[in-house]
Order: structure tokens, then sequence, then C-alpha cells
């Protein structure tokens, strides 16, 4: 029997023999939108570690009762997402956008047009982000939580704290302006990329001066200015066949 869907659990809910019981939202989905019985095969992993299969062995109005084999290391998630605060709804859906796509950090930083009452928003606690990363990751079949800061003010972060960072050497910002479209790009190494993406009214070209001198390629997906999840996700995926690309080079 080939395993259907995606159950995420968490570490703490797993004994030692690999059984775990859930009930709640997950329970429900198992029994109402999965229809598994008893004897149900399901793809499964524990978030922040290994993958595998889930065998479900009870089903009642209360519980799920499934035994887990999670031997299957994970996908890296060494990716950087680097995004100026956007609106509290818009983040908490990019939440679970950035996890679904790889992404293994996501740095959060106040913009010049990043409204200030953005940041007293309760999408910024760190309890509800970790509940949408971990909707994303189970829309994706992943494990690797990604780790999320916030720092409150661009310049700081920039000129004080993104050395400190540890980012991947292939850095781009996202720039309606920007000269170079991400067609122009030549293939990338197979190796993790950071990439820096501003709120709706996009970046001021100070604040693309400032990021382009610490190695951040300013980049182009058009010539239409894009809302902040959708360049997410087109930047993203570019970038994600340019690095297939260059794995295939010999």
């Amino acid at each position: 029997m080939q395993p259907v869907n995606f159950l995420l659990l968490q570490p703490d809910e797993i004994d030692a023999d690999g059984r775990a019981v859930l009930r709640g939202r997950r329970a429900e989905h198992v029994r109402t939108v999965l229809r598994a019985d008893v004897g149900a095969l399901l793809r499964a992993g524990v978030a922040g570690g290994a993958l595998g299969t889930a065998t479900v062995r009870e089903v009642t109005s209360e519980r799920v009762v499934i035994d887990a084999v999670l031997q299957q290391l994970p996908a890296a998630a060494d990716d950087v997402l680097l995004l100026a605060v956007p609106r509290p709804k818009v983040l908490l859906r990019i939440y679970a956008h950035a996890a679904a796509l790889g992404f293994g950090r996501i740095v959060l930083c106040r913009t010049w047009r990043v409204e200030k009452s953005h940041l007293q928003s309760n999408a910024l606690r760190a309890d509800v982000a970790a509940e949408q990363l971990l909707l994303g990751l189970e829309q994706a079949g992943r494990t690797r939580v990604p780790e999320v800061l916030f720092f409150p003010l661009f310049k700081p972060m920039v000129e004080d704290s993104l050395p400190g960072l540890g980012l991947p050497a292939a850095r781009f910002v996202g720039h309606p302006g920007a000269g170079t479209p991400t067609s122009a790009l030549a293939p990338l190494a197979r190796a993790p990329f950071a990439l820096a993406i501003g709120p709706d009214g996009g970046f001021l070209p100070y604040e693309v001066d400032a990021l382009a001198a610490r190695g951040f390629v300013p980049v182009s997906a058009g010539s239409h200015a894009l809302r902040t999840e959708t360049a997410l996700a087109v930047l993203t995926g570019q970038l994600e066949l340019l690095r297939a690309r260059g794995s295939l080079a010999p």
C-alpha cells in the first residue's frame, strides 16, 4: 500500500516504540479528509527530524493512534529569506509559504515603508509564527522548521547584524527597477541562496543600495511590481530553476 498525504509529528508525541496518539485537528484530518482506516499507511515526519511512514492502528471519535517508522534524512533547508515585515495577515501566509518552499531561516526587519503598527501585531509572536510554519511544512511534506529572527530597524540590521548571520554567498534582492532580470542570471551553483524581499511598495533605493553593498544582487522578476507573497513565490521558483540548471552543468 502506498502512503498518502503527510503527517507532521512533534518529537514529544512519539514514544520509544514509534507510537503516537493524535487528537484535535490532525486526528480530524485523518478521519474526515484522508478517511484513513486501521492499516492505512501515511507519509510522516517529525518536526526537525527524519521522515518515513506511519501506520494507522486505531481510529475513534476521540483519537487516532499511529505507529511511525522514521529513518529518512530530510532535505537540506539552508536558504534564507530576508523579509520586510508585511501586513499581519500577509505575514501569516508568508510563514507557511516560506516553510513549504524550504527556507531554513526567515529574517524579518522593518524598512522605511513598513508601518510601525505591523510591529505590534500578534503575527510576530513566536507561537503564532510556529503554528503557521508547521502548517507550511505539513503542506509540503517537509520537517525542518525555519528559524525566525526579527530586527526592528533596517540600518543597524544591515550594518551591524547582517555580517554575523552567516548568510549564503549567493544573495539576491528583489526590486522591480533592477536592471538585471532573473532570466539574465547564470545558472546557480548547487548551494543555498539568500533572497531579500521588500514590502508591497518595495525597498527604497537607499535600502537596495545598502543590501547591494553587502553582496545582494538586485534582480527583477518582470517589469511590474508584485505583491510580497507573489514575489516570494515567483523569485524563489526562478532561483530554484537556475539552481537546478547549475546542478546539471558538467
